[in-house]
């Protein structure tokens, strides 16, 4: 899975820089920016662009940039110029409106393509990939949508990603941020609307199982916490931040497996009884076990002593089970995204 930023030209350069630094020790690997976005005015767009590429390329993150035939007028290119944006650090262009199929597919074999996910539909596939378009440098890009109410379904974008994963081509879909968010409407950028105003850890979650192969934050910024959890999700481990009870502390930071056999009520760590930790009966009563604890078998439950467990649903209490902590409120709706074999790292 990889994972990707936006960058707005408009914005000021401390702040795209600031913005870059931070997704790039988080372990993001992509720039997406617009050349046409209407609000980027009022600087030296030439200069601006190769100060994107210099910056990008001093972290080691790619740049895609979304183009229309306006946007090259504005960077003193022709079209055939276009493969000197990789001079400029600029690795890819987002093509839509403007443009034939015969341009875009002799582009592939200089630059990365990305086609418009939302609306190229199978009929122009087929038309570009005649023309000789490169499956192998070509991504098709979801739209992300500024306006309340506006955003794709989810299952209108799982077959969008089905029709290009058909014709081996990878997709791209929006996630919101949840620091800084871009106007002038700041409601959010996601691409399924249903993601407009929940966590972008949560929404990139279900993109992903919705089969989409690269996620790209769609506003300016992250919160530290959200970016750190990022970093996580780029080694496929889940960031679950919870509170522990005295004695169980140990368990921050450490890393989980949820069992290949995933059970329904709780999710299971493979690793937690391979800890040589004992635990003693925990002498508090409580008639049942809330969703979203975090328990410990204690020395009572034999073979079973040292395992720990999340409840995914509220569960009878066992003398045999000690409650260890909780996952705190923000990283409840996570759960649901530990599967079969998904790591999970418990954080402060």
């Amino acid at each position: 899975m990889c994972y990707g930023i936006s960058i707005y030209l408009s914005e000021p350069d401390s702040l795209n820089k600031d913005w870059i630094q931070k997704a790039a020790k988080n372990g993001f690997q992509y720039i997406f920016t617009s050349l046409h976005i209407p609000e980027e005015e009022g600087f030296s767009f030439v200069e601006k662009v190769k100060w994107l590429g210099k910056t990008a390329q001093d972290v080691h993150m790619e740049i895609m940039a979304d183009v229309s035939p306006a946007s090259l007028e504005r960077l003193g290119l022709t079209f055939e110029e276009l493969p000197l944006l990789k001079d400029w650090g600029i690795s890819g262009v987002r093509m839509d409106y403007g443009f034939t199929a015969k341009q875009i597919a002799w582009l592939s074999h200089s630059l990365k393509i990305g086609l418009n996910a939302s609306t190229v539909d199978e009929a122009q596939l087929a038309e570009l990939l005649n023309e000789g378009l490169l499956p192998n440098q070509s991504e098709a890009w979801h739209n992300f949508y500024p306006k309340p109410f506006t955003g794709i379904s989810k299952q209108a974008l799982k077959d969008r990603n089905e029709l290009f994963h058909r014709f081996g081509i990878r997709t791209m879909g929006f996630v919101p941020g949840d620091d800084r968010l871009r106007g002038p409407l700041h409601e959010g950028l996601p691409t399924i609307e249903d993601h407009r105003g929940i966590s972008a850890i949560e929404a990139a979650l279900e993109l992903r199982a919705l089969g989409t192969d690269k996620i790209c934050i769609g506003d300016p910024s992250l919160t530290e916490e959200t970016a750190k959890g990022f970093s996580f999700l780029a080694d496929d481990i889940v960031p679950i931040h919870a509170s522990f009870n005295r004695g169980y502390e140990h368990f921050w930071n450490s890393i989980h497996t949820n069992r290949l056999d995933a059970a329904e009520c709780v999710i299971r760590s493979v690793e937690s009884r391979g800890m040589d930790k004992v635990y003693e009966q925990d002498p508090s009563s409580v008639d049942m076990f809330g969703k979203g604890w975090i328990t410990v078998d204690n020395k009572l439950y034999g073979r079973y002593a040292g395992e720990l467990q999340i409840c995914l649903k509220s569960l009878p209490a066992n003398p045999k089970v000690n409650k260890a902590g909780h996952v705190r409120k923000e990283s409840e709706s996570l759960l649901k995204w530990i599967g079969s074999g998904q790591k999970y790292i418990f954080l402060d």
